[in-house]
């Protein structure tokens, strides 16, 4: 019996493990995610500190992220995320001991988020290019949806652990739960056996990070879509990341499990997008990826404009599935038209883009929300999406890519 599409690239034992690993990974992260602002708030932090740890997450792999790049195309992939896994465990691991034995403080938090940050600038290049490395090309776009997967059942999964272990034991058992992912994970990517990328005389880290930008700006649609979606990015991390947290406590009257269960909505609406997405092929590649950038600013109004749990839990799940399908269509263009030896660069690259402006928007988007309230953020940033993507079809290199 002919196995639906999505499910093809598991096949492939490496590419299992990959997405088992990844998988756990997220769950973790996810679990985390919860933990980090509701313990800033319960440490006594206001909406000014809250926003400024996601700020030094953001600084911290806007720094690191090019040489992450170029490192991912120097070295071996498997090797660069098995390190990756294991420096991460560690750090919030020791944050979970700091928690248990009640020493931990805010400084603590800004200090381990800072440095997942640094890991995150060597993964997240390293993961985007080993997908090539484990399945077929033709297959790339369900192989991207199953990793996709891989964040969506965390993203449902995750919150409501996370909300749970909050409310029940309290964010230093959530840390420790992440800790331990990060080590499963580790050692099922150390498990794979994936194809190593050619190698070429090296030059120097600089000029290979400039050889990664020179290409990024030798094609339109390349580095309008980076850059263009930097203030994309900020405006939806700004609202996500600082909004949320406080829409739910000050507007919904909710706490850790209320946003456990919102998040828990985007990963199901994103689930859904994954799924769908890898059943059909879509030919007109770029026009596809705006019109489901204009969605996901949909939903962000709808968190503004219908501040309730049934609004929220709409949003949440429009907004999922909108990102899904963004998110695989764009990486396969990216492992399509981009040459495999650039592929780690460009990942960076692209990372760094979306990331520009991250260390400013968790600041403003909190200034905003105690002048204006938090509803008022996502008003802003939907509208800042919804512009800037319509805006972004009217060039020929976006509304014809395949």
């Amino acid at each position: 019996m002919r196995l639906p599409r999505i499910a093809e690239p598991l096949r492939h034992r490496d590419f299992r493990l990959l997405w088992t690993g990844q998988t756990l990974t997220l769950l973790g992260s996810f679990v985390s995610n919860i933990a980090y602002p509701f313990q800033v708030l319960q440490l006594g932090g206001s909406a000014p500190e809250l926003g400024a740890l996601v700020s030094v997450y953001a600084t911290s792999s806007l720094v690191f992220l090019l040489v992450g790049g170029a490192v991912a195309d120097r070295v071996s992939r498997r090797m660069l995320l098995i390190v990756t896994e294991l420096g991460s465990g560690v750090i919030v691991g020791f944050v979970s001991i700091l928690g248990f034995a009640g020493s931990l403080q805010i400084w603590h938090l800004y200090i381990s988020y800072a440095l997942l940050g640094a890991a995150t600038a060597f993964s997240v290049p390293a993961l985007g290019a080993i997908i090539p490395e484990l399945v077929p090309e033709e297959i790339l776009v369900p192989g991207n949806a199953v990793q996709g997967l891989s964040r969506q059942g965390a993203r449902v999964g995750g919150p409501v652990v996370g909300g749970l272990l909050v409310a029940t034991v309290g964010p230093p058992a959530a840390f420790a739960f992440d800790a331990v992912t990060f080590f499963v994970s580790a050692g099922a990517v150390a498990l794979t056996k994936a194809r190593p990328h050619a190698t070429e005389p090296r030059l120097s880290i600089v000029r290979e990070i400039r050889e990664g930008f020179a290409f990024v700006f030798s094609v339109q649609w390349l580095w309008v879509t980076i850059f263009g979606w930097s203030f994309i990015a900020a405006a939806f991390v700004g609202a996500v990341a600082v909004g949320l947290p406080l829409l739910v406590m000050s507007v919904l009257g909710g706490g850790a499990v209320t946003y456990g269960l919102i998040s828990a909505a985007v990963g199901v609406g994103e689930a859904v997008g994954a799924t769908a997405i890898a059943q059909i092929r879509i030919r007109r590649t770029g026009l596809a990826i705006y019109l489901f950038g204009a969605l996901s600013g949909v939903a962000l109004l709808i968190y503004g404009l219908v501040p309730s749990v049934p609004g929220a839990l709409v949003a949440g799940a429009i907004q999922g599935l909108s990102f899904a399908c963004f998110g695989v269509l764009w990486v396969t263009a990216l492992q399509v038209h981009v040459p495999r030896r650039l592929l780690g660069r460009v990942t960076s690259v692209d990372y760094f883009g979306g990331t520009l402006l991250m260390p400013l928007a968790p600041v403003g988007a909190a200034v905003l929300a105690e002048t204006e309230g938090p509803a008022f953020v996502f008003v802003i940033a939907g509208a800042i999406t919804v512009a800037l993507t319509l805006a972004g079809l009217l060039l020929p290199s976006i509304r014809d890519l395949e």
